[in-house]
């Protein structure tokens, strides 16, 4: 599988394990970007975009502002200015989305040992453990350029 398309399951997977209700890494995101979730039911309850702290760190002093202007200048600037490797641009994304999988491997592990159930626990850690390697056998395939 191509690394966009594996991305694109891992940030689902770990959306819909959110929504079920189990506890995942991806949970402190979602309340930063505005998402409301209820900690109880797991349901989505509503978004307030403009009262997260994400937008609140870009948009709610003129420092921020001015981070996103400056930010997206340079970054024209560089597109503009020499050939460019657009794995570089990619990468943080990729980082972002990995810290977030290996946080919801942790944080589902620990939950199913709670349960005291070994079977359960070993079958979370089979899947998790080849998602993993598929994961980082994409990684390589895509920054080896084959």
């Amino acid at each position: 599988m191509k690394l966009g398309g594996f991305v694109m399951m891992l940030t689902g997977m770990m959306l819909v394990l959110t929504f079920v209700g189990f506890p995942t890494a991806f949970t402190s995101t979602l309340d930063t970007l505005g998402f409301n979730i209820n900690p109880e039911t797991a349901e989505f309850v509503g978004m307030d975009v403009e009262g997260g702290g994400f937008f609140q760190k870009v948009f709610g002093s003129s420092g921020g502002v001015l981070i996103l202007l400056g930010g997206a200048a340079i970054v024209t600037i560089g597109l503009f200015a020499r050939g460019y490797d657009p794995s570089l641009i990619i990468l943080p994304f990729i980082v972002f989305i990995a810290s977030l999988f290996i946080g919801t491997f942790g944080i589902i592990i620990k939950y199913m040992a709670g349960l005291n159930q070994g079977w359960l626990t070993a079958i979370i850690v089979i899947i998790f453990g080849a998602l993993s390697v598929k994961f980082i056998m994409s990684l390589v395939d895509y920054f080896a350029g084959r």
